[in-house]
Parts: C-alpha cells; structure tokens; sequence
C-alpha cells in the first residue's frame, strides 16, 4: 500500500486558490534553485540566504546540490574564522554550505576569508581562470591556497550592518525569501497530498490534511505564522497517539504545540484502554480479511464494525502482515 493509500476515493484535493498560492511560493523556492545552480556551476562565488525558520531554505539548497551531483560540504552550529579558513583549504574546489551560523560574523578572520574566497582580481588574461587566493598569517608564517569553489550560506537573519559585510554583499548574490501566511498554508496542504513515513510508519493523505487543518485553524486564531517544520512535528504527535502511545488526544499535543504552553487538555485516556482498542480492531481486521476478498465488501464491513474509514483497515493489515513477519 502506498503513502498516498490505497484509494483516491474522497482524497484532499488543493483548491483554486491554493494552487495559485503555491505557484506563487514554488516561483520563489525556483530563485534559490537557480541561484544555487549558479554557485554550484562556478557562475556566481557565493549566496546569502535568509528567512525566517521552516521556510523550506536549507531544504532547497541541498535539494539542487544533489540534483546536480555536485559535492559538497556542510558546516552548521558553530565557526571560527581560522576554522573557516582550514575548511576551504580542505576542500578549495567544493561547494561549502554553512547553514545557521551568523555567529560567524562576528569573527574579523571570518569576514576576511570570506571577503577573499568570494571575489578575485580581474585579470587582463582572459584565458587565465580567476584565481581567489586566501592567506592566513600569523607572527610566525604566512598560510595561503587558491580557492576555487562557492560558498553558500543560509541564515534566519540578515547580515550585519558591518562595513566589512557590506563589502561582502558586493561580492555575491543576496536574497531575503519571503513566504506569506497564504502561501505556506497552500504548501502544507500540497505537502499533505503525498502522505507521510516515518520509518515504518506511514499517514495516508487524509490523516495528514487531517492534521494540517487543525493546525491552520489553530494558529489563525494566535497570530502565528506556519511553517513546515510544525508540520512534521504534529505528524509526530498524531503517530505517538495513533500507536497508543500517548494518554492525551493528538489535538491536544498539537494544540500544545502551537499554543507553546499547556492549553485546555481533555480528559486523557489511559494508554491501556488505547491499547485495548487497537488490538480489538486488528481482531476485526484479521477477520474481516479471512472473510471476504472484495475490496468494497471489506470497507462496508469495517465501517459498520468500526465506524473507521477504510484507510485505517489496511494500515491495520499491514500492522498484521509485519507482526507475522517479526514472529
């Protein structure tokens, strides 16, 4: 059974109006492809990108990098400027991504490797490829290699007003990604059409635009802005209670999630009794797959023993068949 399961018969569909906002925010997402294709084909030295956290940024820069088959290295977290200059000296002729490390900035040695791996002096040679020739002295000895390679950086700020990353922003392309309220919902709900896994774990697109929804309506009403990683992070919370593992509802969890404190929680349940009830509809599923081989027959059965959907019915097969399977 695939994630997208195994009936298109009700299944979430985008409306008019998200499809216009979602090609709206995949004009954008194409921008920092093409601006990365520039880097990672020697076009352009470098590429600053920021925006605010769960747009899609990193996702996207890495997504074109293996599109392309061009090697790569990633830094994130933590840089010194010497620690900087040893990696591109590593690697002179790869792309390095540095993602989330505005940090960095405050590093004069930093801002100076950076300033000359990403620009070189013209030339009157045409023939001669450009050379960025990076040095590192110290009291003692002069360290130098030619670097070749590109830089891109992702970032949820912008770089600081500094002179020495004013100078920077000359030398490569900047970009400031912007994705509206209208166009991240759009996205989610595009996202939900193809289901989930986590592991073996897989939610049909109904139960993913079931959870999306939720979402949305939720932070409409507090003023906060969506994003895909609250997305993946209420899948989690609606698998933890599909599998009996939490006492609190999903709703709950997310409810939490997105309110950030502890909100109006329903009674819980024990997990026992969760417990309980998953294993008595697999009995029902085991029978009902002795019984009957017609697909519409197993459904009609399911509803009227269940009252659940069919999708649940064959993610319970298969619950069975791995059971089997680990025996």
């Amino acid at each position: 059974m695939s994630i997208a399961d195994c009936s298109t018969a009700d299944m979430p569909t985008l409306s008019e109006r998200d499809q216009r906002q979602l090609q709206q925010v995949e004009k954008k997402y194409q921008l920092v492809t093409d601006r990365t294709g520039s880097v990672a084909t020697g076009r352009a030295t470098g590429f600053y990108l920021y925006g605010t956290g769960g747009c899609g940024k990193t996702y996207r820069v890495l997504a074109e990098l293996d599109r392309l088959e061009v090697p790569y290295k990633l830094f994130n977290s933590r840089m010194t400027g010497r620690g900087l200059y040893n990696a591109l000296e590593e690697f002179p002729d790869e792309i390095h991504v540095l993602e989330d490390m505005e940090q960095m900035f405050r590093d004069s040695g930093a801002r100076g490797v950076l300033r000359s791996a990403l620009w070189w002096q013209p030339s009157d040679k045409d023939d001669r490829a450009p050379e960025r020739v990076v040095t590192w002295t110290t009291h003692r000895m002069e360290h130098s290699f030619i670097f070749s390679g590109g830089i891109i950086m992702t970032a949820n700020r912008p770089l600081p007003e500094i002179p020495e990353l004013l100078a920077l922003k000359t030398r490569i392309t900047y970009l400031h990604l912007t994705v509206t309220d209208n166009e991240m919902m759009a996205l989610m709900r595009s996202i939900c059409l193809d289901g989930y896994r986590w592991r073996t774990e897989i939610m049909d697109a109904k139960e993913c635009s079931k959870v999306c929804e939720f979402i949305i309506a939720e932070c409409r009403g507090m003023n906060r802005s969506f994003d895909v990683r609250l997305l993946v992070n209420s899948f989690h919370d609606y698998l933890q209670w599909r599998d009996c593992q939490s006492r609190l509802d999903w709703e709950d969890l997310v409810s939490c999630r997105v309110r950030e404190r502890a909100a109006s929680i329903r009674e819980a349940r024990s997990i026992s009794s969760r417990a309980a009830q998953l294993q008595e509809e697999l009995r029902i599923a085991a029978q009902i797959d002795a019984d009957s081989a017609d697909r519409q027959e197993r459904a009609s059965l399911w509803r009227e023993r269940t009252g659940k959907s069919e999708q649940t019915l064959y993610r319970r097969l298969q619950q069975l068949n791995e059971d089997r399977i680990t025996q």
